[in-house]
């Protein structure tokens, strides 16, 4: 068997010597947000199609969020320098309430991004990416109407694949107090599939459930919020559509990673 590298040096290809041709350099990888979220409830019935066994939908709760996002690592910081499009750049992602033998997560069946190397840094490690549009409203400090996140401030914004809209967010703050949480999202643990097909003889399929430990850093106003759930011919996204109040929110998110530990393996539905 020919070992090209130890995945100690970087952890993709492109594999040259020095290693910098890397799509993904080597973490540990550090995750600043600014986002509008939701939290709210939907029929845990229907989430029971795209929640895998082992995993019980707990109760319905769900977040959803767009968010913008500068990533950071020890081993990558020239490319803030260099190349800064690499390591910015905007998510969005539907999060369901779990449990896995008696412990409560968040598992992640959709999540979004527009940026090759976040796509596939989050792949290795049992994101479910793919690449859209997302847009959202951004506060500047020097523009009164949307200087700092305030009671009254609405913001929105939307994501976009494969020619259509797949789902809207609107939050309106009903306050000027900050927290230091967000629903679900600042909570739990998320608990992934990380899988890869063994798409020939002889190939290795990975299957594997994966505990993602971090730590969480948050900033948060709230308020109402709403949500439209549209979906695409590539995108089923009728699971997540609200049958209860919806909360909104507007974030501000530092996750560190502390971890990943395999945890068993995926069954299937």
């Amino acid at each position: 068997m020919l070992v090209l590298i130890s995945s100690q040096d970087f952890w993709s290809a492109p594999f040259t010597k020095s290693g910098k041709s890397s799509l993904v350099p080597k973490g540990p990888w550090m995750y600043a947000m600014t986002g509008i979220g939701v939290y709210y409830k939907a029929d845990p019935s229907l989430l029971n199609d795209v929640v895998p066994k082992p995993l019980k939908v707990v109760d319905g709760d769900m977040f959803s969020y767009l968010t913008e996002i500068v990533s950071w690592s020890p081993n990558a910081v020239e490319l803030a320098v260099e190349a800064p499009e690499q390591l910015q750049y905007s998510e969005g992602a539907f999060f369901v309430k779990v449990d896995y033998n008696g412990k409560n997560y968040l598992y992640c069946p959709y999540m979004w991004v527009d940026n090759d190397l976040s796509l596939l840094r989050g792949l290795l490690a049992g994101w479910p990416k793919k690449l859209a549009k997302i847009a959202i409203t951004r506060l500047h400090p020097l523009l009164p109407p949307l200087e700092r996140p305030k009671k009254g401030l609405k913001v929105g914004g939307y994501l976009a694949r494969a020619g259509s809209t797949l789902y809207r967010i609107k939050v309106e703050l009903t306050s000027d107090t900050e927290s230091d949480r967000v629903p679900l999202l600042s909570e739990y643990s998320f608990i992934l599939p990380r899988y890869f097909a063994g798409v020939a003889p002889g190939l290795t399929t990975v299957n594997e459930l994966v505990e993602f430990e971090g730590e969480a850093v948050v900033r948060s106003w709230e308020g109402l919020g709403h949500i439209d759930v549209i979906g695409g011919v590539n995108d089923e996204l009728y699971f997540f559509k609200p049958v209860s109040e919806v909360r909104g929110f507007y974030f501000l998110l530092l996750l560190k990673v502390r971890g990943l530990r395999n945890l068993g393996m995926v069954e299937g539905f």
